[in-house]
């Protein structure tokens, strides 16, 4: 019994077994989709600042045609070393970065993407990493991104036994000395850490002089804002400008979702999938209400309100929901698992998003009842008898 009365909602749905399975695939594939284009959309967003949340910055300065990490720009390197003398600032070095390809250990070429920094500089918010930087001060040695897409069994198995790789980059020998574990992205397939003496020896045409980012340590105590705020007082905003590392992560961001057509088509994508599911429902419900059109009308000749009438509908439709949405999650769990380690790129199922998707899946079924009861609200007595 539901609130008194008998279950017909379900009883209707169970009457029909391929017709609920039929409904039970819509409300699943629908669901599905939508954790996809959702899983892909933040895949993206959150690759694009994967590095961004490396640094180990309280204040960031970057060039005004900074958009992330692959088209960064330059800065003065002076500028880091006024940032020093700014009260309240602990320390400060220059990052340099490149892109850069390199011979993968199947012979196959690959780009990643190249950090650098004194080796003395805690510039990562990893500690693995920051436990292998003095490795990093003979010139040629790197850093190698345990989670770069390819296939390095072969050199993690090595370093794990000791043993150094070596291989080529930009027609010069490096040596792989270390591992640590972040990830690719759409930009490239991973990333590689080593000192600024190595960028320079491999990095053509990069002067030390013209760092790409400059990382700011604030001391204990010191004011964010009021020291964000004194730098960017004594800094030229022609060539530098000074980001929290909030704004900084925000900022690229936000250029994502609103310079690029990425938000756009997922966003459509996500539409496109409810828009599906909802017409799918629609339909098998309304063959339904249509096939007991005769009980609809007698109900209504014994007394029963539209009101009651239609919360048999709705009824169906929730419990479609209810059915279909865990199918669809589990669908999509598998689908994001098979991505991971396909891509090698990090793609997450948040509570955050299996909330909205699980209230938006309800909304969908929710709006196809209502499409589905127009009949059976319009229905006389004396036409179906």
């Amino acid at each position: 019994m539901i609130a008194g009365r008998l279950p017909l909602g379900w009883i209707q749905l169970a009457h029909q077994p391929g017709r609920f399975a039929m409904a039970l695939c819509g409300v699943a594939a629908a669901v599905t989709l939508v954790f996809m284009q959702l899983g892909f959309m933040n895949m993206i967003f959150d690759t694009t600042v994967m590095v961004h949340r490396l640094l180990r910055a309280d204040l960031v300065l970057v060039s005004p045609s900074f958009r992330d990490m692959m088209s960064t720009g330059t800065i003065p390197r002076r500028r880091v070393v006024q940032a020093l003398g700014v009260e309240g600032v602990a320390d400060a070095e220059a990052l340099y970065t490149a892109t850069r390809d390199w011979v993968k250990p199947d012979g196959e070429r690959g780009t990643l993407l190249l950090l650098a920094t004194r080796p003395d500089f805690a510039a990562f918010t990893d500690p693995v990493i920051t436990a292998q930087q003095h490795l990093l001060a003979q010139p040629g040695s790197i850093l190698l991104d345990a989670g770069a897409r390819g296939d390095y069994r072969a050199v993690l198995d090595g370093l794990a036994r000791g043993e150094d790789w070596r291989t080529e980059m930009g027609g010069r020998a490096i040596t792989v000395v270390g591992r640590f574990r972040l990830g690719s992205s759409f930009g490239n397939e991973g990333v590689l850490i080593a000192s600024d003496e190595t960028l320079q020896a491999l990095a053509l045409n990069r002067a030390a002089a013209a760092p790409n980012i400059g990382l700011v340590r604030l001391a204990p105590g010191a004011d964010l804002r009021a020291t964000q705020a004194a730098i960017a007082a004594m800094l030229d905003p022609a060539d530098t400008r000074v980001l929290t590392h909030a704004e900084f992560v925000q900022h690229t961001r936000g250029y994502m979702v609103s310079n690029s057509p990425i938000a756009i088509v997922f966003g459509f994508g996500l539409v496109v999938g409810l828009v599906v599911g909802a017409m799918v429902v629609t339909q098998i419900l309304t063959a339904d209400v249509q096939e007991h059109m005769g009980e609809y009308a007698t109900f209504k000749a014994m007394g029963f309100s539209n009101r009651r009438i239609l919360a048999i509908v709705y009824e169906q439709s929730l419990l479609l929901a209810a059915l279909g949405f865990p199918i669809g999650l589990l669908c999509a769990l598998g689908l994001y698992e098979m991505i991971r380690a396909a891509v090698a790129m990090p793609i997450t199922m948040p509570l955050s998003r299996v909330a909205i998707v699980f209230g938006a899946t309800f909304a969908m079924c929710a709006l196809a009842g209502t499409l589905a009861t127009r009949r059976a609200r319009r229905v006389d007595p004396a036409d179906v008898f």
